[in-house]
């Protein structure tokens, strides 16, 4: 799956514009310009998204509805974008229809859209799963030598220095609890870096039905897959958000899965990230 992720023409024009505004202006003047263009961006989108609600409305397509009505009402907290939010969705119905048991972990929750999306949908069909949500809720960590490649970390287009993609603790709590209205007793935040938290918990989580692992770098993946993968079950998804646009995120998963000579299929989200199954044999 390595080269079936090419960034979008208009990204990679993006990238190559704002590398020379990054060069041309103080710091200052850039993060200003960056963070202005950046919600601009995404109101855009989320605009620009809509045309899959007119186009399930025209159609009659209720569950298609159903799901850009749950997706649009997430976005405006979420980072992966559309298609991120449809793989998210499309796993957690995936597991809802094959009667798949067990809990969801999500392993980088920024700033909670994500989460929403599969608390809203174990909420809507009145199931019982626990969600679990590790996350520093301090952003991200520095990255390491194992996430660069000649001297990037990737494809992504926003720069992800120590601190990037935060969602606070309070922020998160505020969307599910407040804005949302969650069941405070179906969903556990947990604070921390994932390798103090996630061995510290994992012995309370009995299964996984979906692991969603949007982690970025090298270290934080591993950590991840290391504590969680044997506590997925069989036919349970496990979801790597940053694997084709983060080079460490993709080494992580790589040496795993030879490793524990795992034969997986893995699916481009189309994103940049993947999804698979976690094989029966």
């Amino acid at each position: 799956m390595h080269n079936s992720y090419k960034p979008s023409m208009h990204i990679v024009a993006a990238k190559s514009i704002l590398a020379l505004l990054e060069k041309a202006f103080p710091k200052q003047i850039y993060k200003v310009f960056y963070d202005a263009a950046f919600s601009s961006y995404r109101v855009i989108i989320r605009f620009l998204y809509l045309r899959f609600w007119l186009s399930a409305v025209i159609t009659g397509n209720s569950s298609a509805r159903r799901k850009v009505n749950t997706v649009f009402r997430v976005m405006p907290y979420s980072l992966v974008g559309w298609r991120g939010l449809h793989a998210t969705y499309d796993a957690v119905m995936d597991v809802q229809e094959r009667w798949i048991s067990g809990d969801i972990v999500e392993c980088g929750v920024a700033r909670g859209g994500s989460a929403a999306l599969m608390s809203l949908l174990e909420a809507l069909a009145g199931n019982h799963r626990k969600i679990w949500l590790f996350d520093s809720y301090e952003g991200l960590p520095e990255p390491t030598k194992d996430d660069f490649r000649a001297g990037i970390s990737g494809r992504h287009v926003r720069p992800l220095p120590k601190g990037a993609c935060l969602g606070t603790f309070g922020q998160v709590e505020d969307l599910l609890f407040r804005r949302l209205r969650l069941d405070r007793n179906s969903i556990t935040m947990v604070k921390g870096w994932f390798q103090d938290t996630l061995p510290a918990m994992r012995s309370k989580i009995d299964h996984i039905a979906v692991l969603r692992i949007d982690a970025d770098w090298y270290e934080s993946v591993k950590c991840c897959l290391e504590n969680m993968y044997d506590q997925v079950v069989l036919g349970g998804i496990i979801i790597i958000d940053d694997y084709a646009s983060c080079f460490g995120a993709q080494a992580a998963l790589d040496e795993f899965l030879a490793i524990q000579k795992i034969g997986a299929v893995l699916l481009p989200d189309g994103r940049g990230g993947c999804i698979f199954r976690k094989p029966f044999v």
